[in-house]
């Protein structure tokens, strides 16, 4: 499964933890439409019906079933047959030669009943399903006139073709996708009633079909030429599935744009849209770079629509103690003391979050059997039923928060999920999900360092470099550095160092964070050596200078056995417990080495180091959540302030921003109003980057204006701005020009503001830019294009991954054992029973754009989502149809033929 998620973090002793819901306008409550009463209508059939019993393709709880009652996944291809009927008629047996069950038929307002029968012939005879499709790019697609739908569609399918679509021959083949991409456009938005007129526009020609009666599913596709899937959202697809007398009902959407172009959106539509419990298909997709950077990848969209396989849980409680641990076992203890991560995801339905007592840990079992945990939150803290990244950081036994006596970190064998009543109500039910969980381990963290020494053949350059002793004190013994100086009364401290480091590659940056390690096994001869300590040093470059680093006394190792050294480093200049004047700390060190002091008395046994590190922080990963190129308008709109949604327009590819300003109007905020719905979402416990360019005409150069960016609260109650920018600290006038602001804080934002309650563990519900300072009319607008928020953070978990289980097999589902259980009436065979391979997305079905004849692309290019050559050959394929048609997720191995 992808990421499809929340993210919730544990790190270091801290809980967060954030959720995704749906998109919302600003104000105290949604702008939401009820379920509207039936439209009436006058529209009597006159021409000829199907016969009663005519068997007809059927649906139910989001699928598909042809007449024999088989679950029916389409696969298949668009057919631009009204563009020229008598050639494009041989690409139905073509289409059906490599593999496909449906064919989809693009007919026009021009096409005849003889041609609309010989494509239906020709699909019956190839047994295809056959999907009509009405399309007129001037009148119908990324249209809205209702009127003329209505009667267009009623003449077309109801009078000039019904004697063709009424032969009970076609039934069982038969669905009619009313009108191809019909519908409002720029509203991106499940909480609008903008949608209102297309969804009863649709209620009368459902019901129109209905009475004319026709059984067999209508498919609707979704507006915004088909790719805003929110118009079936917030109970709108169950809405049209109740004006159904059939309930016979295929919502569809076309895969085009940035609303699709990545894995983790074209999984949150497909999520979403199961939500309605009605079947969809991805009836028209693009891919294959055919709008560059903004293309969709048509390889993933096909994989994600194979199904995403959990781990489900669905347990029969008994009581409210009841509790269950789930797991996996290592084939041998591993050491999970040098630090870990564990990271996986959830999905809990909205009973429990309802409800809010159940508990959620992760559970580490040693090789003794004894367990430890950490509490990653109740179903309470939980959006329900959005799958919720989970992110556990245990940097040692401080981050756990139940220990049994005796467990050792060291020798981990078991890790797995605990999942408790807590107090909840046994009547409480519902399967819990759990997938892609990956363990990593830190590995002592050598396997990044930038430098390091383990001592295996040698002492790698080390030595004697002050104090008691001399050269003669350092040796190599089984592979470690051994230390064995004449200390006394008066030669307490002993200074062993690599001068190596100043040529180091890559050279070591003192004015960037580090952690500096190393093992040290400290005798026990040393234990009354209570002034004892140790700590880390630089010479600096050109032996200019000593900064130590990391002062540890004796009381924080244990002699007689292994420990590990290890300092964190911000800022050398800050961290030393010392640093001598002039230390040029913007060159590399001359010198790097540990000083062992205090130690008063003569030793018979050498003191060990080993694995030596210096390790920079992981490199950032930046990942962008959101941007917008304004292509077209993808959910943003005006939200406060001056004016009103007419002052915010889509212009020439940017974002036109212009209210009426005046001395009591002179802010206005505009924002993409689907924040919390992105993914990956928003998480303020982490770093982000926002990013957009601005132009500000020259007209405004004396009226004050700033601008920032800005987020509005989950709860719709708070506000946070960042990033305040005037004439005064750089707003320029007459040119582009890019703003840009990093923080690690919105709590404590560089240049900004935030209220009072402003709910930081959710993620917000609009993200946007806000202009004020304007008092009076201006007659150009602002303009806003290439917005970005980028989130900026370290890997999920420690590089080194010891279990990585996407939960996509059977096998991996049963390797995933009961652990532990307790409660009143369960038993390890009842536990085992409740888990299952589970589906955290449905398979859902995509008909592929287009077998010939597309018009996309540029010159030499037009064509390319063509998957075919030539109409009537299945051997004539392009690099696209290879992949759509041959590849591992494509027709050929993923389409089952249907029974007619």
């Amino acid at each position: 499964m992808k990421l499809r998620l929340n993210y919730f973090a544990l790190a270091f002793g801290a809980l967060m933890l954030t959720g995704c819901g749906g998109s919302g306008l600003a104000g105290s409550s949604d702008d939401v439409d009820p379920l509207t009463p039936e439209i009436e209508d006058e529209f009597v059939p006159s021409g000829p019906q199907p016969s009663e019993n005519a068997k007809v393709i059927t649906s139910s709880d989001g699928s598909l079933y042809d007449v024999s009652g088989k679950p029916i996944l389409l696969r298949g291809v668009n057919l631009q047959y009204a563009d020229n009927p008598s050639s494009r008629l041989a690409g139905v047996a073509s289409i059906r030669d490599v593999g496909s069950n449906v064919v989809r038929l693009m007919l026009s307002t021009s096409t005849s009943a003889a041609e609309l029968a010989a494509a239906l012939d020709s699909a019956v005879a190839n047994d295809l399903v056959v999907m009509l499709s009405l399309d007129n790019a001037d009148t119908i697609a990324c249209q809205d006139d209702a009127d003329y739908l209505i009667d267009t569609a009623t003449q077309l399918w109801l009078t000039d073709w019904v004697s063709v679509l009424a032969q009970d021959k076609y039934q069982s083949h038969l669905m009619v996708n009313i009108a191809n991409e019909w519908g409002p456009m720029n509203i991106f938005n499940a909480n609008s009633i903008g949608y209102d007129e297309y969804i009863d526009t649709y209620k009368i020609l459902v019901r129109r079909f209905r009475d004319a009666g026709f059984k067999f599913p209508l498919v609707i596709d979704a507006p915004h030429c088909g790719r805003d899937f929110s118009a079936f959202l917030g109970g709108r697809g169950r809405e049209l599935l109740a004006s159904d007398t059939q309930e016979n009902i295929v919502l569809a959407a076309h895969a085009f744009g940035s609303r699709w172009n990545s894995r983790d959106e074209i999984s949150y539509a497909a999520g979403q849209l199961a939500k309605e419990k009605l079947p969809f298909i991805i009836s028209e997709f693009g891919g294959s770079g055919v709008y560059g950077d903004g293309s969709i990848d048509h390889k993933e969209l096909m994989n994600v629509a194979q199904g995403e396989t959990a781990l489900a849980v669905d347990l029969p409680w008994f009581g409210t103690e009841d509790t269950v641990t789930y797991g996996h076992t290592f084939d041998a203890p591993l050491d999970f003391s040098q630090g870990s991560g564990m990271d996986f995801e959830i999905y809990v339905p909205a009973n429990y979050q309802a409800d809010g007592k159940l508990m959620l840990q992760a559970v580490l079992i040693d090789s003794n059997g004894k367990k430890a945990t950490r509490i990653f939150g109740t179903a309470a803290q939980l959006i329900p039923e959005t799958w919720t990244e989970v992110n556990v950081q245990i940097a040692g036994t401080e981050d756990l928060h139940s220990i049994e006596d005796g467990f050792m970190l060291d020798s981990v064998l078991k890790v797995g999920f605990q999942v408790s009543a807590n107090g909840k109500s046994p009547e409480v039910v519902g399967a819990i999900q759990f997938d892609n969980l990956k363990v990593g381990l830190a590995d002592g963290g050598n396997s990044d360092a930038i430098y390091s020494a383990n001592f295996d053949s040698g002492l790698s350059g080390w030595g004697y470099n002050y104090g008691a002793g001399s050269s003669a004190s350092v040796s190599l013994q089984d592979g470690a550095l051994a230390l064995l100086a004449p200390w006394g009364a008066s030669s307490t401290s002993t200074q062993i160092g690599y001068p190596g480091i100043v040529n180091n590659s890559p050279a070591v940056d003192l004015t960037q964070p580090m952690t500096l390690s190393v093992d040290v096994f400290i005798p026990e001869e040393y234990a009354a050596e209570t002034g004892m300590n140790m700590q880390f040093f630089f010479n600096g470059y050109g032996w200019n200078g000593y900064a130590g680093v990391g002062y540890t006394t004796i009381a924080a190792f244990t002699p007689g056995e292994w420990n590990t050294l290890s300092v964190q480093v911000t800022s050398l200049a800050n961290d030393s417990g010392s640093i001598s004047g002039g230390f040029p700390v913007d060159q590399p060190p001359q010198q790097v080495g540990i000083e062992v002091g205090g130690i008063t008395s003569a030793k018979t046994q050498p003191l060990l180091f080993d694995n030596f590190s210096i390790v920079p922080p992981p490199e950032a990963q930046v990942v962008t959540l959101y941007e917008s190129n304004f292509e077209y308008n993808d959910g943003w709109d005006y939200s406060f302030g001056a004016g009103d949604t007419s002052a915010v327009t889509v212009t020439d590819g940017a974002l036109a921003v212009l209210p009426p300003w005046d001395a009591n109007n002179d802010d206005i905020a505009l924002a993409y109003k689907s924040a919390a719905s992105l993914r990956p979402s928003i998480d303020f416990s982490q770093t982000m980057t926002l990013r957009t360019d601005i132009y500000i005409p020259e007209s405004y150069r004396n009226t004050g204006i700033n601008v920032q960016f800005w987020f509005g609260a989950n709860d719709y109650s708070g506000f946070a701005a960042i990033g305040y920018r005037s004439a005064a600290n750089g707003l320029l006038f007459g040119e582009w020009q890019t703003m840009e602001v990093t923080f690690d804080s919105v709590t404590n934002p560089p240049f900004g503001y935030i209220s009072d309650g402003f709910i930081t563990d959710r993620p917000p519900r609009q993200v946007g830019v806000q202009i004020a300072g304007v008092t009076t009319a201006q007659s150009e607008p602002v303009l806003i294009d290439n917005f970005t928020l980028e989130r900026v953070g370290g890997p999920a978990v420690p590089s080194n991954v010891v279990l990585d289980i996407p939960f996509s097999t059977q096998a991996e589902v049963d390797a995933f054992q009961v652990l532990d259980f307790g409660g009143s009436s369960f038993t390890e065979s009842v536990l085992n029973d409740a888990k299952s391979l589970g589906y955290a997305l449905d398979p859902f079905g995509w008909i592929a754009w287009s077998w010939i004849g597309s018009t996309e692309g540029e010159g030499d290019t037009v064509g390319i989502l063509d998957l075919s050559t030539e109409v009537d050959s299945a051997t004539s394929l392009t690099g696209r149809g290879e992949e759509i048609i041959y590849g591992d997720d494509g027709i050929a191995n993923t389409g089952d033929d249907v029974s007619f």
